[in-house]
């Protein structure tokens, strides 16, 4: 049934409507909706095309489909009756996928997502003064706080998405700015939804692929009042529910909107009959290279601001969306990539044939039957026997034992056992189900003779899980530049409760030499692979070419202990050069000496000085000796820690000298250094002042 809304507050198409457009009109962030713009016969052609390539596209990959959907049933155990050899015959489904499928998930799920530790910072470049690394520490810090708490559903499609993976081979991540929402969104997509070339080389490299978007008619009829969509007939496949789900194609393409003869990537959206809701450029001035003077390829940007004239375009780099997480990749060369599901297809099918084989003959020997004898006479014919059936025949004469005749069944063969053995064993090394660390010897054995074992048993586990690292390495990519296009300005976060709220800026994801990468460790894909690595360096404790902190610290984080950072002591002063410690000791041993030294100088003055008090209280002078012997005083008991006077005071002497007939004073002080008594001049700086740099270290800038 078809859904209609309102026409209220949407804006009626521009009356001036054309097949093609500038190109400046196409960059322009103004215009959100390019189909706005353009006449019903181009929306018309656009969309058929969508529809007519997605066709060519389903059609490459409809042997991998018919794979994916056995493999699928394969996990989920879903069974069909049988018939043969009798109706509703056995049909067991070996859980062989299921368990592999499960046991690779509960390992990849902790190390993908280890509690708070999701995403790390990592600076290129030099960093002399921690400029970079506080800024790349935040923003580190901000996308792990976005991935666990502010995208819904990240979590739980991350779940979901690995038990998926070994199953089908191939899985995607659509990670995208949600207009509706204001908010980044990071959705699991899975191979069905995502069509391609089946012989694709890649994504990026890809001419189009798409994406089938499921959307209840009232999600549909937001983004048409929201003005995001042009109004579109929302026509669900279930005429008896209006609410039903309905399917919407969006299509990333090249067209050549602006018929310069370069086709541009676009994304179109559109319904299932081709009429176009959407189409907005998948590429911003920033993507744009172009022949700028000299003949030399240059970014657009950049020569529009230099003012230089804008020659042809080049090249436009498509903006990417999608992360695709590989498990094995295809022998044939083809885009999607292979699980369990493809490669125990076979396997599985022998097991459940040979198991179903082994449960019938087992049943029809519980069950027995055979003949019974009413006479001799036997009607012709074939003769089939239900399971606990028994025929009635004619015998004459003879004992009962002679007239029941039991069917010859020798139950359940050893040689299929046997057979299923083998099956089994072969199927569980492909997958690597059964348990892997079960070539420990003992408890007793060395860390990394524990680790060697570890990494030999599970190499197979290891390439996967590398794969899986490097599509979310992808993926943080892409969440980084959608941070640097609609992060607000400011936005402040709480990554736990045991930390003050934290800021970034927007701009803190404009600079290029940051970049971002998962915090977990490919090449350890186990809790015990984690501890033999940990106890492997703890050899090193104590050893003070080590740093101590970060060995106990690895060794915490190995072990899945919480709140590490409250087990770690307060850092304390940096580690002083044993070089600067002997030059501070040679300053203040020379500090010390000429310490010495003035002091001497000031005994010899304060003897002199009182000398002279002495002959002026001779001479009835009481005044000038007093302030003679207090000046004498003051120098003599002098505390090591007071400045000393300068040279040239005038000693405690005070008001104009009238005894112009007084001999001279003998005895008098010797001349001091640089001419004066006392030992003038600055004091010589302490040994221990430049042990520690001075101040706090030095906030990273904004942006």
């Amino acid at each position: 049934m078809a859904t209609a809304f309102d026409e209220t507050g949407i804006e009626e198409q521009a009356p001036e409507l054309r097949s093609t457009l500038d190109f400046h009109e196409i960059i322009d962030p103004d215009n959100e909706n390019l189909a706005e713009m353009l006449d019903a016969n181009t929306l018309s052609r656009i969309g058929q095309d969508v529809i007519r390539d997605l066709a060519l596209d389903e059609a490459s990959r409809d042997d991998w489909m018919k794979a994916s959907e056995k493999a699928l049933q394969a996990a989920m155990q879903i069974r069909s009756p049988k018939s043969f050899p009798w109706p509703n015959a056995s049909n067991y489904c070996h859980p062989l996928l299921t368990v592999a499928s499960v046991q690779f998930q509960a390992r990849a799920y902790p190390v993908i997502v280890d509690g708070a530790n999701l995403v790390k910072g990592r600076v290129l470049g030099p960093d002399p003064e921690g400029v970079k690394r506080a800024r790349a520490d935040r923003i580190a810090a901000h996308m792990t706080w976005q991935l666990l708490y502010k995208m819904e559903g990240w979590e739980e499609d991350t779940d979901r998405l690995l038990l998926m993976l070994p199953i089908l081979g191939c899985v995607f991540r659509k990670t995208y700015y949600d207009a509706i929402s204001a908010c980044n969104r990071s959705d699991m997509v899975t191979g069905k939804d995502f069509v391609i070339d089946y012989w694709a080389k890649s994504i990026e490299s890809a001419p189009r692929y798409t994406h089938i978007i499921h959307l209840y008619p009232h999600e549909a009829g937001e983004r048409i009042q929201a003005g995001k969509w042009i109004k579109v007939r929302v026509e669900g496949e279930n005429n008896q529910d209006d609410d039903a789900i309905v399917d919407f194609y969006e299509q990333h393409r090249l067209i050549d909107l602006d018929g310069d003869g370069y086709p541009e990537p676009y994304v179109v959206t559109c319904t299932k009959e081709g009429e176009v809701a959407r189409l907005v450029p998948c590429f911003g001035i920033e993507d744009v290279t172009v022949m700028g003077p000299e003949n030399k390829t240059a970014k657009l940007q950049a020569v529009i601001e230099s003012g230089a004239p804008i020659g042809d375009i080049i090249k436009i780099d498509r903006r990417q969306y999608f992360t695709k997480y590989g498990f094995i990749p295809a022998p044939d060369g083809s885009f999607y990539d292979i699980g369990f599901g493809t490669l125990l297809a076979d396997p599985t099918e022998g097991i459940n044939t040979v198991v179903r084989q082994l449960l019938d003959a087992g049943t029809l020997q519980n069950a027995q039957g055979g003949f019974i004898g009413s006479g001799v006479t036997i009607k012709g014919g074939n003769m089939r026997f239900a399971s606990g059936e028994w025929k009635r025949v004619d015998v004459t004469g003879g004992t009962l034992r002679e007239n029941i005749v039991p069917l010859s069944l020798p139950g359940p063969s050893q040689v299929l056992f046997n057979m299923l053995q083998l099956l089994i064993g072969e199927a569980e090394k492909i997958a690597s189900a059964s348990d892997a660390l079960s070539g420990v010897s003992s408890g007793t054995e060395q860390p990394t003779t524990l680790l060697a074992r570890i990494e030999q048993a599970q190499k197979v586990m290891t390439a996967i899980f590398k794969r899986i690292y490097r599509a979310f390495f992808n993926e943080l990519k892409i969440l980084r530049r959608l941070n640097r296009d609609y992060l607000d300005e400011k936005e402040y976060f709480q990554l736990n409760d045991a930390e003050d709220a934290q800021n970034v800026e927007r701009e803190d994801y404009f600079d290029e030499d940051l970049d971002v990468i998962p915090m977990s460790d490919p090449t350890a894909i186990s809790d015990m692979q984690k501890l033999a690595k940990a106890e492997a360096i703890m050899v090193f404790r104590g050893d003070p070419a080590v740093n101590q902190p970060e060995l106990y610290r690895r060794f915490f984080e190995a072990t899945g202990q919480n709140d590490i950072k409250s087990l770690m002591a307060p850092e304390g002063p940096p580690p002083v050069d044993p070089k600067v410690i002997i030059e501070g000791a040679k300053l203040a041993l020379a500090k010390k000496e000429s310490e010495a030294k003035v002091d001497s100088l000031n005994a010899v003055a304060a003897k002199a000085l009182s000398d002279a008090a002495a002959q002026l209280e001779l001479l009835g002078l009481l005044d000038d000796a007093a302030a003679l012997a207090a000046k004498a005083r003051e120098l003599g008991g002098k505390d090591d820690d007071e400045p000393v006077d300068g040279p040239g005071e005038a000693g405690g002497l005070e008001g104009e000298q009238t005894d112009q007939g007084v001999p001279p004073i003998p005895g008098g002080p010797p001349d001091a250094p640089d001419g004066g008594m006392g030992g003038g001049g600055e004091p010589i700086p302490g040994g221990t002042g430049g042990l520690r740099p001075d101040g706090a270290p030095i906030e990273s800038p904004v942006g």
